[in-house]
């Protein structure tokens, strides 16, 4: 497991689990739900280029921390064993989270549930 997702106080909280805090150069991530579009499992994303690592850790098959691509800014620490899970973000510094759970499935319904409310 790469992240733990807890909501507190109607905030989406993403801590990068064990050694992966060091490898993402983050202790965790707060959005607020009201800048969280909706989430998405997206299997093909992992194939896609990544853009300019600024900072972060890419080795083959993992990639964790900050990517910057054609303007927009996105978070990464997810294996490529892993189902990707798309957090879409507004009025935020990135632009989405693409991150590995445990649960990924049901961590999608969650967020859509809570962000559609």
């Amino acid at each position: 497991m790469e992240n733990i997702i807890n909501v507190q106080d109607n905030t989406l909280v993403v801590t990068p689990a064990g050694l992966t805090k060091i490898a993402a150069l983050k202790e965790k991530i707060s959005i607020p739900l009201s800048h969280i579009v909706g989430a998405s499992i997206d299997t093909g994303i992992l194939n896609d280029s990544k853009g300019f690592r600024s900072p972060g850790t890419a080795i083959p098959g993992y990639w964790a921390g900050t990517f910057r691509k054609d303007g927009d800014i996105t978070f990464f620490n997810i294996k490529q064993s892993s189902l990707p899970v798309v957090i879409q973000l507004k009025d935020e510094h990135y632009n989405r989270l693409v991150i590995g759970v445990s649960e990924p499935r049901e961590v999608v319904q969650t967020i859509n549930n809570l962000v559609t409310k």
